[in-house]
């Protein structure tokens, strides 16, 4: 692919260049991608936001070498490794990056914000895991195909990335930001938010910090924000202590900061998660979607991350099962980093470090097979998704010069059918799926958590590899 600095010519990147990241811009035109699919048959575009892993985290051990279920290899924790737990002596005690059991599926919630994300980088040594957590060694630990068969499985019947990035080596507020804004609000980088002062500079940078809300807004394609709906006092919560659902200091839908959320324009655009799940059924999905878990389904430590696959395999199932499945793409993030030990050093944009590589499931009926995407990306990439698709124009230098998603789809490829997950782990008994696809979609309405279990004739590949005793 192109470098992205080749994309625009010198004077509009010397005019992108100029804005600081994080304020509002005026609507570019979407650079020209000669690289691009002259049609892509996608008109649902769906983020699902979860949180705090990375992806030798969760993939640093998934097809590390060729095998049935392996086409190609990722670039995943290189063998010998032995991360320093002093970055200044080479020679001292060092950590092996282990897996972790099915008793591990809870963890603690580790340190990961400004400082700590700069201890662990260490300039790109990626070895200050172990000071910058104080945890011991369960930075290192990682899972497999026992212990996140679900996401596994995804990871062989559709496609992931092992080279995209976060936007932000900080914490989740920056980091959702970067999914809908092209850059964040200043103060987000180094604060949580934490006192008066703060929160009310936030309010003011939010208000003018433009998101993709502004560039819909006029437009007539659908959207939807599926989390919880905006409270009508969201803009008066500056005095408030509470950094949460229903606040405007919320960390995960950054939009609740900003007055113009609550304008009749907007506030019909921010529904409960599980209207996502009558909208599918009834064939009814918005152009655009964000979808964001309960905490408790969302992967954040310390909630049980076979929650959080039940909860994803449940989101997955109910669009397999829609009308809406022959022209929707489904793109599965992790927000940041949580603490956890990745070997790959982020690069840097315009200035900005990234954080460390984010997971990416990429589900669809024109996503690859069994692929693993090497193209570099990050999450700038998939807001420039969106505003290509939609041709909304783009908001700053960051996601309007984004390479752009394309290589996890094969647009030229039939549309394949939908392959549905199993959301309970006592499936594990079940035996090996007939060839040719999965079964039936699950009956009922789809909630959150662990609902409607698949009949046993499917069976994720991996399950196979769990002890049902």
């Amino acid at each position: 692919m192109k470098p992205r600095w080749i994309v625009l010519g010198a004077a509009s990147l010397a005019l992108l260049l100029a804005v600081p990241i994080g304020t509002t811009t005026a609507r570019l035109p979407v650079p020209v991608t000669p690289w691009g699919p002259g049609s892509t048959h996608i008109n649902h575009v769906i983020t699902v936001v979860m949180e705090n892993r990375v992806y030798d985290t969760y993939f640093g051990q998934y097809c590390t070498v060729l095998g049935p279920y392996c086409s190609s290899t990722g670039n995943g924790i290189p063998p010998g490794t032995c991360v320093p737990n002093s970055p200044g002596n080479a020679s001292g005690p060092c950590t092996v990056p282990f897996a972790f059991n099915a008793t591990q599926l809870q963890t603690n919630d580790m340190e990961h914000d400004w400082l700590s994300g700069r201890l662990a980088w260490n300039n790109g040594s990626m070895n200050g895991f172990y000071n910058a957590e104080a945890s011991g060694s369960e930075p290192f630990g990682h899972y497999n195909g026992s212990t996140i068969p679900i996401y596994w499985d995804m990871a062989e019947e559709y496609a992931i990335s092992d080279n995209l990035f976060a936007g932000n080596l900080s914490y989740s507020l920056p980091n959702h930001w970067d999914l809908i804004g092209g850059g964040a609000p200043a103060v987000t980088a180094y604060s949580y938010l934490g006192g008066s002062g703060d929160r009310g500079l936030y309010l003011n940078e939010s208000n003018g910090t433009a998101t993709v809300e502004d560039l819909l807004n006029g437009t007539g394609i659908s959207w939807k924000y599926y989390d919880w709906s905006l409270w009508p006092y969201g803009r008066a919560t500056q005095n408030l202590n509470v950094v949460g659902n229903g606040s405007a200091y919320n960390y995960w839908n950054p939009m609740a900061a900003r007055a113009e959320s609550y304008s009749s324009w907007y506030d019909a655009h921010f529904v409960p998660r599980n209207d996502f799940f009558s909208d599918a059924r009834d064939g009814t999905l918005p152009a655009i979607s964000w979808v964001i878990p309960s905490f408790d389904a969302s992967d954040h430590a310390p909630a049980n991350v076979s929650a959080g696959e039940a909860w994803v395999a449940s989101v997955v199932n109910a669009v397999e099962a829609s009308p809406d499945w022959s022209s929707t793409a489904i793109f599965i993030v992790w927000d940041d980093y949580g603490g956890w030990y990745d070997h790959v050093a982020p690069p840097r944009l315009y200035g900005n470090l990234l954080s460390f590589r984010s997971p990416a499931i990429v589900i669809g009926p024109y996503a690859k097979e069994n692929y693993i995407s090497h193209t570099f990306l990050d999450f700038f990439s998939l807001l420039h998704f969106v505003e290509w698709r939609f041709h909304l124009g783009c908001l700053t230098a960051l996601d309007c010069t984004a390479p752009l998603p394309f290589d996890f789809f094969n647009f030229n490829q039939t549309a394949r059918a939908p392959w549905y997950f199993p959301v309970d782990w006592t499936q594990a008994t079940y035996p090996e799926p007939l060839q040719g696809g999965g079964s039936p979609p699950p009956t009922g309405p789809p909630g959150e958590g662990p609902v409607n279990p698949l009949p046993p004739t499917h069976l994720v590949r991996y399950y196979r590899l769990i002890d049902p005793s």
